[in-house]
């Protein structure tokens, strides 16, 4: 069915094998000639198939790196291709550091960094993923893309585009990468309001990982704990008020923090 001249016939193969899972590891090689093909879904559900047979597909990563670091077509001006394939790669195949073993870490590296600018939200958080199977010198050279990807939102896919910036945000602040405090600051600042009330807390608590360093913030802190005792503008008070109290209660744990950990720069 995969040399079907009829295209569903193509994509009904591909959703089957998909279904068999590993069952299909025979159809591997076929499924990577179908990477090659014209039809822009057709190369997404070959690779949605071989992330499914998951093990025996492996041999495909490199095929499917190189499809996300590649330009977007003129025909697909938003990378629809690189949206839908390095959600595949990121949280399909590469869920785990065992899996990463052995994989090209500067196709690696550039496949992470051009699909975090991905115009979808979804896509970012998804790539993001990978974040944590990462060393700090794996991530290093990665670092001006994470934080790019944290302070400039995705234009699209906004309901899940708060992942990557969170997930950012905690890679920042586990390494002690300084850049990141202004970050957590902008978030909260900027943030699409809507479960602003569980967000803030999550990037207050990634703040306040910084200790004493984070002291020269808390007039940023205090502004912000005075806007949402206020009240925002098409929300509900109470939920501001919520807000306020967290950003209260994170003053309060970095005023009298007494560690100060090494920081480190990405520029």
């Amino acid at each position: 069915m995969l040399d079907s001249k009829n295209l569903n016939a193509q994509l009904g193969a591909c959703a089957a094998l998909e279904q068999l899972r590993g069952a299909a590891a025979p159809a591997v090689p076929k499924l990577q000639v179908t990477l090659k093909a014209d039809d822009l879904w057709l190369r997404v559900r070959a690779a949605s198939a071989l992330a499914a047979i998951g093990t025996p597909a492996m041999v495909a990563l490199p095929d499917l790196l190189a499809i996300v670091s590649r330009d977007f077509a003129p025909t697909d001006p938003r990378g629809m291709e690189q949206r839908f394939i390095s959600a595949v790669i990121f949280n399909q195949l590469l869920t785990s550091s065992k899996k990463l073993e052995g994989v090209d870490r500067d196709k690696l590296h550039h496949a992470i960094a051009r699909s975090l600018r991905n115009q979808d939200g979804y896509a970012r958080s998804e790539v993001s993923k990978v974040f944590r199977n990462l060393s700090y010198e794996e991530l290093q050279p990665l670092l001006p893309s994470i934080l790019e990807a944290i302070e400039k939102p995705a234009p699209s896919g906004e309901m899940f585009a708060d992942g990557v910036r969170l997930n950012g945000l905690r890679v920042l602040a586990t390494h002690q990468i300084a850049e990141g405090m202004q970050a957590c600051i902008d978030f909260i600042r900027t943030q699409n309001p809507w479960a602003s009330e569980h967000r803030t807390p999550e990037i207050l608590d990634i703040l306040v990982t910084y200790g004493a360093n984070a002291q020269q913030f808390i007039p940023h802190l205090e502004e912000l704990a005075h806007q949402f005792e206020k009240g925002e503008i098409d929300f509900p008070k109470h939920l501001s008020q919520q807000k306020a109290k967290a950003v209260q209660d994170a003053i309060k744990k970095i005023q009298f923090s007494q560690d100060r950990p090494k920081m480190k720069k990405i520029k």
